[in-house]
């Protein structure tokens, strides 16, 4: 097979861009912060790492599908009608174009990430 690359990526060993604070907003408790380590950026997606630590905040994906895998850390992912999913290692969600609920992370959560542009 020709042009194939594959890029290994360890996510205890990236040189995490800044943390950013999760803006003012959407934050329900405490005072969160995320970085992004973005492997590919296309105008129909983008993969890559996130890590967010604790505290609670709202999220929207209006627009967007989102397939994610947790590497590290705990909390939780609750939607708008009060049903939740705890998140940990190993743990592998798809949230469909539309969802809404809010992040809690107990632990700092490092997540895989793929977003498909709708």
């Amino acid at each position: 097979m020709t042009g194939f690359v594959a890029t290994r990526f360890e996510h205890s060993a990236i040189d995490w861009p800044d943390d950013v604070a999760i803006a003012a907003d959407r934050v329900l408790k405490g005072t969160p912060t995320a970085s992004t380590f973005v492997i590919e950026d296309a105008s129909t997606h983008q993969l890559g790492l996130w890590r967010v630590t604790p505290g609670e905040f709202v999220t929207d994906h209006a627009g967007y599908l989102e397939y994610i895998h947790v590497l590290s850390g705990t909390g939780r992912l609750i939607d708008e009608g009060g049903v939740a999913l705890d998140l940990g290692p190993g743990v592998t969600v798809l949230m469909q174009p539309g969802w809404r609920g809010r992040w809690v992370v107990h632990e700092t959560i490092t997540k895989a990430y793929t977003v498909i542009n709708s």
